[in-house]
């Protein structure tokens, strides 16, 4: 091959030949940052007076200790992450529990005949997923889902949705638990295991100084877990209206709370319900321990009445159309032994009187006394052993009354719960 040949190639090769692009900067890893679900901290309407001085130190530092004990009292944050990549924060977290319970019944004279003593292994498993994001605004956009699933009843096992909301600011949107309640029973396993009372709910909360907070809600009990509420008539118009005031200060919790519901007929006529609720958490000789009363009344309101486990016997005798009137109380307390042994116990009535044709007075009553003592070694363990007796009087007329629901039930669970 010529020499000028050669070269001619080889020049041309290199011209060909990309060009080498500068190599990139090393970028460092990216990792999971650790992140916290609060409620949004929202201005209160009215201020509680002029500001303090910040130049005295020991005002300041009685300031940071109460403002200490005022984040005890009040639910830990949701702890989470925000993933690499994203600006969100996201919390899972759920509670297994397992348990062996015994049940006995005695019938009423007016009732069936009760069922024999039955022994049972009652599972349940809740999750829920929450996130939380905060715009460049400082409003706060957020979401939550949460469902149980609980062992099967009569051979059949349906989840149940808790909770299912959109939150923006201070406004809640989706299926939650009615703003009208107060005292739900969470510390009793019976209570635990039984559907909560959700319902479809647009809620805006607001407060109103640091220890007054008022919400106005529009709810819908209809979209809510029907297994553990009143039957709800159709044909509604309008949702429920619920005004809610609480006050939060001191170890004292004060939950005020009136609904107005429609019930559609010929002519159609508005329910009404009203609650007062009140907690108290103090110490005593290095113990610490807690006090709860509520009262609730209605007229042709019954979803608004009593615990769920009153609500689901309920739900299983009424129907939509019955006129009912009625009312409903409990006192509730807590008491702590040691760091990980409490102990806690209720007392609740549940009456509701049910004029039908042809009877003087239909008539639910429902007494509850419960107690337990629970064992909680670690955050997130307890283990425990729960004792309850319901006596269920039901006086209806025409109506049939399932076996074992009227008439007295004594219960008995050891239980083993697992939360993360």
């Amino acid at each position: 091959m010529p020499a000028g040949l050669g070269l001619a190639l080889l020049s041309q090769t290199a011209l060909a030949a990309p060009l080498r692009l500068p190599s990139r900067p090393a970028q460092a890893p990216s990792f999971a940052r650790a992140c916290t679900i609060a409620p949004p901290e929202i201005q209160p309407l009215f201020t509680g007076g002029p500001a303090k001085p910040a130049d005295s130190s020991e005002e300041a530092d009685d300031d940071s200790d109460d403002d200490d004990d005022d984040e005890e009292d009040k639910d830990p944050p949701e702890r989470g992450l925000v993933l690499p990549g994203s600006a969100t924060c996201l919390a899972i977290s759920g509670t297994v529990s397992a348990g062996m319970q015994r049940d006995s019944f005695r019938a009423s004279r007016n009732g069936p005949p009760a069922p024999p003593a039955a022994t049972s292994f009652p599972l349940s498993a809740a999750f829920r997923i929450a996130t939380s994001h905060e715009l460049a605004s400082g409003l706060r956009v957020g979401t939550a889902f949460g469902f149980t699933l609980y062992s099967p009843v009569d051979g059949a096992s349906d989840p149940s949705i808790d909770e299912a909301t959109i939150l923006v600011g201070p406004w809640t949107f989706g299926l939650d638990a009615s703003r009208f309640s107060f005292w739900t029973g969470d510390e009793f396993i019976f209570s635990a295991r039984v559907p909560s009372r959700t319902v479809g709910i647009i809620a805006l909360e607001l407060p109103l100084t640091e220890s007054w907070t008022a919400t106005l809600a529009l709810e819908d009990p209809a979209l809510g877990n029907t297994a553990s509420s009143a039957p709800v008539p159709t044909g509604r118009r309008i949702p429920d209206t619920i005004g809610r005031l609480v006050y939060e200060q001191d170890g004292w919790t004060i939950h005020g709370a009136l609904a107005m519901r429609e019930i559609p007929g010929t002519p159609a006529r508005f329910g009404r319900a009203g609650i007062v609720g009140a907690t108290y958490e103090g110490e005593a000789l290095g113990h610490g321990w807690s006090l709860t009363a509520q009262l609730a009344g209605a007229i042709d309101g019954a979803p608004y009445l009593g615990s769920v486990l009153d609500a689901r016997t309920v739900n299983r005798v009424l129907v939509a159309s019955d006129a009912t009137r009625g009312f409903s109380g409990v006192v509730s307390g807590r008491f702590e032994w040691t760091d990980e042994l409490a102990s806690n116990a209720y007392l609740s009535r549940y009456w509701l009187e049910v004029p039908l044709a042809g009877q003087i007075r239909g008539e639910v009553r429902i007494d509850r006394f419960a107690a337990n003592l629970v064992w909680t070694p670690v955050e997130g363990f307890k283990a425990g052993i729960e004792s309850s007796v319901a006596w269920a009087k039901i006086a209806l007329t025409g109506r049939e009354i399932p076996v074992g629901l009227a008439g007295r039930q004594i219960s008995t669970q050891v239980f083993i719960e697992r939360s993360f």
